[in-house]
């Protein structure tokens, strides 16, 4: 049985893939971390933007004790420079080795 020829497929011009990311993401050092209200550690952040924050989470618990859309108050901490930067966030995803977190 002959073989079908494949249809052509039309050329299309290249679209440009959109990136939703609305800021450029930032690598941190290895030391900065996150402390939720009551000074628990919820984990390093690895990256910021100007939307918000990712984490490594600190254990387990930090993980669990959160929920996607959960707002808190959280404390990023550099110990190297002493810097401590308090703010506003909200939930957007928990996964099992990143936690994102939005400004407000």
């Amino acid at each position: 049985m002959p073989r079908k020829k494949a249809a052509a497929r039309p050329i299309i011009d290249e679209v440009p893939i959109m990136d939703r990311r609305e800021f450029e993401r930032v690598g941190l050092p290895a030391t900065a971390f996150a402390l939720d209200a009551n000074g628990s550690e919820l984990g390093r952040v690895v990256e910021i933007s100007g939307g918000g924050l990712l984490l490594h989470p600190a254990s387990p618990y930090a993980r669990l004790a959160l929920a996607k859309g959960q707002q808190l108050y959280v404390t990023v901490v550099e110990p190297t420079t002493g810097n401590k930067t308090k703010m506003n966030v909200e939930v957007r995803y928990v996964r099992s080795n990143n936690i994102g977190l939005r400004f407000l």
